[in-house]
């Protein structure tokens, strides 16, 4: 009973470490870009942007997808060394043949990719990110076998900490260098690649640290031996689709990366380019706001899994809907908010209000990717992780699709149309299949009410505290300061209001049905 219980305790801690981790490593990834854009100007920052998914994809494949399927095999092999030996090897391989794979194409690749993408220049950065992939197999069997053995999370915690603040570090100083010497938006993107490439090295320092004082590791125990090709496929299409479900905006962004400049150029936009940084600023702010729903599936996922694992399905329907609530309500709150204050957010955050359009078209992905994110937690909890993927790659079907249509008739704000459309399609996907295999009810008709008022109330007051402000100033913000005058304040005076009027409603609903209940039981009597 105490082994039990003190399992338990370690996967609370160890979930507990990751998901801290995953928040901090997430808020200085979209904290970063934005004195790096400021820096690098909208053509820079397009640089950077087009190279991007090929790092996310390296992240998501040593940083969670591979770990975690690494970790729960080791895990299920117990204390038989000659096993957890095995399946080490059998992922080192595994990894090693992928990693390989797409290290190979980007180098050798480069130059007819770069045709794809419209931008020849892009030659060097894209080389530059193909060497990620050569650190990203000894990480992810490193992490793994740590959070298999033991289930110990801190090292996984602090080398992805570690490595993330040396690759701010890098890209912001080489930045700050360029930025005083007068630096090329092509530089500025080739630093910035530079930065993400260098910083996994010391992921692999801080790990091989920790695997030295392990008594039970050492190197000379992997031993290859006979090689069972099933347990490699397995491992390979496990780890990718986890990998996949830990990024869900990258195939979107990568959709773009490949066709909106090409399509920018057949519609004869002036500079393709700038108008495609222009646009990635709604990406950018995006990923600032989808931290809180990254926290919210961190934190979900473990508990879910045990209640799946124990069968308790109205325990597991119950916290399921919670989660997919939550996400619905303030998700949609985030949406509405940073719709009505986008022209303010976008000369506060980006120096001009420039392309302000698209970022409030693509507000609304923040509630379709809230959902997104919590009901492929659920399914995965659940033990159906391929279905959330499958919906993903008909979401970034349907993405290109879109950008093909939509792009050489509205420019890059068809491209955030079509996010829309394919995030949207994508979430409505897996909360149905999710309704369908569990009973769950997201919101009743009087909550959506509820909801719908306190929406209403959060707009009127940003809209309010806006013409208050232009009348004292005499004339809409001109400057980031006096956008952030704005902003900010309409932020925080919105998102009070919103909780204040959804909480007190709901306070005041269950008050009227505690009375009509009251009222009937006298009536009986």
């Amino acid at each position: 009973m105490n082994t039990v219980k003190k399992s338990g305790r370690s996967m609370w801690r160890g979930a507990l470490i990751l998901s801290a981790a995953a928040i901090l490593v997430k808020i200085m990834s979209a904290a970063y870009r934005l004195p790096y854009q400021n820096f690098a100007g909208d053509i820079g920052f397009y640089v950077y942007q087009q190279v991007y998914p090929f790092y996310a994809l390296a992240v998501a494949l040593g940083g969670t997808g591979f770990p975690i399927i690494i970790s729960k095999a080791i895990a299920e092999a117990g204390e038989n060394a000659s096993s957890s030996s095995r399946i080490l090897t059998h992922s080192l391989v595994a990894l090693s043949l992928l990693c390989g794979s797409f290290f190979l194409f980007l180098t050798l690749f480069a130059e007819p990719l770069t045709y794809i993408m419209g931008d020849r220049h892009l030659l060097r950065p894209i080389r530059i990110m193909a060497i990620i992939y050569l650190f990203v197999p000894i990480i992810a069997v490193l992490r793994g076998n740590f959070q298999g053995k033991n289930e110990n999370m801190v090292p996984t915690a602090l080398s992805q900490i570690s490595e993330q603040f040396v690759r701010v570090l890098l890209i912001l100083g080489l930045s700050w260098y360029l930025f005083l010497h007068h630096g090329t938006p092509y530089q500025f993107g080739t630093a910035a690649a530079i930065g993400c490439a260098a910083a996994p090295a010391v992921s692999v320092v801080v790990l091989f640290l920790f695997f030295r004082k392990e008594r039970s590791l050492r190197l000379s125990g992997w031993r290859a031996g006979p090689m069972d090709w099933a347990m490699v496929r397995k491992l390979l299409k496990n780890g990718c689709l986890f990998s996949v479900l830990a990024l869900p905006l990258i195939l979107f962004q990568l959709a773009d990366a490949l066709t909106v400049v090409p399509l920018l150029n057949e519609a004869d936009v002036p500079d393709p380019r700038a108008e495609k940084g222009i646009y990635d600023r709604a990406y950018l702010v995006i990923q600032i706001g989808m931290v809180a729903s990254g926290a919210l599936a961190a934190s979900i996922v473990p508990s879910l899994s045990g209640l799946a694992a124990a069968n308790k399905e109205t325990a597991f329907c119950r916290q399921a809907a919670l989660a997919l609530r939550v996400s619905f309500v303030f998700g949609l709150a985030a949406a509405c908010g940073l719709a009505a204050i986008a022209k303010e957010v976008n000369m506060m955050l980006f120096k001009n209000a420039e392309g302000t359009g698209p970022l409030i078209l693509m507000a609304f992905v923040l509630l379709t990717l809230a959902l997104i994110i919590t009901s492929s937690g659920i399914l995965e909890a659940a033990g159906h992780p391929g279905i959330s993927v499958t919906y993903l790659l008909i979401g970034a079907a349907v993405k290109l699709a879109g950008n093909f249509l939509l792009i050489p008739y509205f420019s890059v704000t068809g491209a955030a149309v079509a996010t829309c459309l394919a995030t949207g399609l994508t979430a409505w996907l897996s909360v149905r299949r999710l309704k369908g295999i569990f009973p769950i009810r997201i919101l009743g008709f009087q909550k959506f009410i509820r909801l719908c008022a306190a929406l209403c109330g959060m707009i009127m007051i940003i809209l309010i505290w806006k013409t208050l402000s232009v009348q004292l100033t005499g004339s809409l913000p001109g400057t980031r300061l006096a956008a952030a005058w704005l902003a900010l304040p309409e932020a925080l005076i919105g998102g009070g209001v919103f909780l204040t009027l959804f909480l007190f409603a709901g306070q005041s609903a269950q008050k009227r049905e505690q009375i009509q209940l009251l009222q009937k039981i006298v009536r009986r009597k």
